[in-house]
């Protein structure tokens, strides 16, 4: 089964196991014996609610694969539930449906209780179910051991994604499934061999279109110039590219004006506590390379940098009260609405940062840096929703590897993944 079908089938059994729960909730209320009438009205009002439950379950990332995180599943379940109950709540009491006469606070309640526990075990069933040995395919990686690395520690974590690793040599056992090679592998023999078994059933991808597959990002020891030609060289349709700037600037300016009340409160605040600057004004590296001045409400002391430009900690000293929590929901940011309506950023893409810092620490030191100013910095974006607050040069790189997937595959539907999960960001209070 293709991960996109697992996908699909976890969402179904997930609404599926909402209807049952609500059947089961009126027929115990009932004590088994509800009225027709009265079973109809409650599926009539949850065919509404129903599929925000499954939107927040995806915002979360229970659909999400090669992101699962055993580990973080207890509270994804939990945290996802308990927002849903509550939004459900305010859509039930305050935007009446006409015609619905029921109110069904209690059964709301119930059904949260009853669907974390059902969602956890079949989540749990589901990947026990797809990780059997028998349902794994066989793969061969061939390539740089640091890249074959990088694969193998992924697929450890993830074996539900269905693929098994026989071979990291150049030996292809009789029944390999799958080839993942590296293109700029120098053993021209082995090319011919494996160029030999296409159509023989055996599916051969690039290595790292294999990495990308599995993981959301692009390993930098798995590609060279060509692979920036091949998928990065040519201009995206002029459709996406209009599409994208009306998006921008439409929701840049809605934002803005709904976003009215909230300055009138803050900006004081900021002023009362923090005093003069509230807004912070700073020159990043913008798309083709070209500096532009990124707005930002101020998180920090006024002299932050008084000794220079330097990487921000965990639990930085120079974040400001106020700051720490505009920093947590992404709040520090909004200004740079601003900066899309000029058409210097956009909502979704690499995050922009200060070309002292390219200059002299990033593109020195990390290959291909460069390359992700071939698109509009963002707001938000793939790595930032992906991958943690970057404190390093390190992080950096680790960043840029997302920055290339994005660069790579932006497409509306990407955009809307990344803002998606960027509401889970500022809903947990999980930024930086």
């Amino acid at each position: 089964m293709s991960n996109r079908a697992k996908t699909i089938l976890l969402l179904l059994v997930d609404a599926l196991i909402l209807v049952l729960s609500l059947t089961i909730i009126v027929y115990s209320r009932r004590l088994g014996h509800p009225s027709e009438g009265y079973l109809s009205k409650h599926y009539n009002l949850f065919s509404f609610v129903f599929p925000f439950w499954i939107l927040m379950y995806f915002i979360e990332g229970l659909y999400t694969l090669r992101t699962y995180n055993p580990a973080g599943l207890p509270i994804s379940i939990f945290r996802s539930t308990f927002l849903s109950v509550m939004v459900s709540f305010i859509f039930v009491y305050l935007f009446p449906i006409e015609g619905r006469d029921i109110t069904p606070k209690t059964n709301l309640l119930l059904l949260g209780l009853i669907s974390i526990p059902l969602m956890y075990f079949w989540r749990k069933f589901f990947f026990t179910y797809f990780s059997r040995d028998v349902l794994l395919r066989e793969t061969a990686l061939i390539g740089s051991a640091e890249t074959i690395e990088i694969v193998q520690e992924e697929l450890s974590r993830k074996p539900h994604l269905g693929y098994k690793i026989v071979s990291t040599s150049e030996v292809i056992p009789p029944k390999t499934q799958l080839i993942a090679i590296e293109r700029n592998l120098s053993n021209k023999e082995l090319y011919q061999r494996i160029f030999s078994m296409l159509g023989s059933g055996v599916e051969i991808i690039d290595l790292a279109q294999f990495a990308e597959k599995i993981s959301g990002k692009i390993p930098l020891q798995a590609i060279d110039e060509s692979w920036f030609i091949e998928y990065c060289g040519h201009q995206e349709s002029r459709s996406y590219d209009l599409l994208k700037l009306a998006i921008d600037k439409s929701v840049a300016i809605l934002l803005l004006i709904l976003l009215i009340p909230f300055a009138a409160i803050i900006l004081p605040l900021l002023l009362l506590i923090h005093g003069r600057p509230i807004f912070f004004k700073q020159i990043r590296t913008g798309q083709n390379n070209r500096p532009f001045k990124l707005y930002k409400l101020r998180s920090m002391v006024v002299d932050a940098e008084k000794h220079g430009a330097q990487w921000a900690k965990p639990g930085d000293a120079r974040v400001t009260t106020i700051g720490k929590i505009l920093r947590k929901t992404r709040l520090d940011e909004l200004p740079q609405l601003i900066n899309i309506i000029r058409g210097e950023m956009s909502l979704v893409g690499p995050r922009p940062e200060r070309p002292e810092m390219i200059e002299k620490q990033l593109s020195p030191n990390i290959p291909f840096y460069n390359l992700r100013h071939l698109v509009k910095p963002g707001v938000t974006g793939w790595a930032q929703v992906t991958f943690r607050y970057g404190f390093s040069q390190d992080d950096s790189k680790k960043k840029l590897e997302y920055d290339l997937y994005y660069v790579k595959n932006r497409s509306i539907w990407l955009d809307l993944l990344v803002i998606l999960k960027t509401v889970k960001t500022v809903l947990t209070g999980a930024g930086q």
